[in-house]
């Protein structure tokens, strides 16, 4: 069956890399394809290319909003597209030309719902990171679930394939700097299995723009955290009993090492107890180990501008960007 695969791409002020993004889009093997590009307000000349690209290849849907932020744009594409499988791709990167084909071929093989390929971070002067080797395989969906707890990609959007019906109603969180962690498991969730590939098939662009934060960004990545972490943590016990225990020592973890955070105030401190309260009893009679469990009650019942006072602040470690990142 010639599926048709929607290709959602927000764009926010990258006409620098746009062409060279959308190029490896409309140049992929497999040609059954709907690319939605969405210009979230750009102040640059990306509306130009995208209406430009628009008129020379008619599978691209072209959508010029307000900005609203990353989050509003993919939005956006998810109420458009109109495909039986949809993935993301972020408009300053670029995808090999099989990475379609080759992830529609896989799907098919396994029978599965999701599709993770590997990807590599491009740097500055092209330098070139890769992902740790994995083995390909299909897994179930509780099994992914727990690929979370030590897999940081597990998380991403970018490198995967959904099959539609497990993205139906499932949105981004607009407002936040961090959205993939808010929706990746909840498709996950929605699926039965999915396909781990090694194959590297995605380009990432490590840019100054994603890295070099302003205060206020660090502050509300922090909150981002918390707060996906304690909603994963909810919706995963309801549905799966048995990752409980696993799941709340990781969110009681990273409460802890977000608690040490330089950017750590004490609103935040205060919005973490807040939640952590709702779960003491579960805390308190988990066999969680020990340890952690002795450092979250001890930061629950200690005042948070005592707990600022006592922690260690580190200084911010200062790296010349300018010789990694684009």
């Amino acid at each position: 069956m010639n599926y048709l695969i929607s290709i959602i791409v927000p764009i926010y002020n990258v006409d620098k890399y746009l062409e060279e993004c959308i190029e490896s889009l409309k140049n992929q093997t497999y040609k059954n394809l709907e690319i939605i590009l969405i210009n979230d307000g750009s102040a640059d000349n990306s509306e130009q290319i995208c209406r430009e690209e628009a008129k020379q290849d008619n599978r691209i849907v072209f959508i010029n909003k307000k900005n609203g932020g990353a989050a509003s744009a993919k939005n956006k594409g998810l109420k458009v597209a109109k495909g039986d499988y949809i993935t993301f791709v972020d408009s300053d990167d670029f995808i090999e030309p099989d990475m379609i084909e080759y992830m529609v071929n896989k799907i098919k093989k396994y029978n599965s719902d999701i599709i993770q390929c590997s990807f590599i971070n491009l740097y500055k002067n092209t330098e070139r990171f890769k992902q740790d080797k994995i083995v390909e395989q299909r897994i179930s969906s509780k099994d992914f679930l727990e690929l979370f707890l030590t897999k940081w990609d597990s998380s991403l959007f970018w490198n995967k394939l959904f099959k539609r019906e497990v993205i139906e109603n499932i949105f981004f969180k607009e407002g936040r700097c961090i959205d993939d962690e808010f929706f990746t498991y909840k498709c996950v969730i929605n699926s039965k299995s999915i396909v781990i590939s090694n194959k590297i098939v995605y380009n990432y662009r490590m840019r100054k723009s994603g890295v070099m934060k302003s205060e206020s960004s660090q502050k509300q990545i922090l909150k981002d955290r918390v707060d996906y972490l304690y909603e994963r943590y909810e919706l995963v016990r309801k549905i799966y009993k048995d990752l409980d225990k696993s799941f709340l020592e990781h969110l009681l973890t990273y409460y802890l090492i977000i608690s040490k955070d330089y950017y750590a105030d004490e609103k935040l401190l205060d919005y973490m107890k807040n939640n952590l309260k709702s779960i003491k009893g579960k805390i308190i009679t988990s066999n969680i180990d020990i340890r952690i469990k002795m450092q979250i009650l001890k930061f629950m019942m200690t005042k948070s501008d005592k707990y600022i006072q006592s922690k260690n602040q580190l200084e911010e470690v200062a790296i010349d960007k300018d010789i990694y990142f684009e």
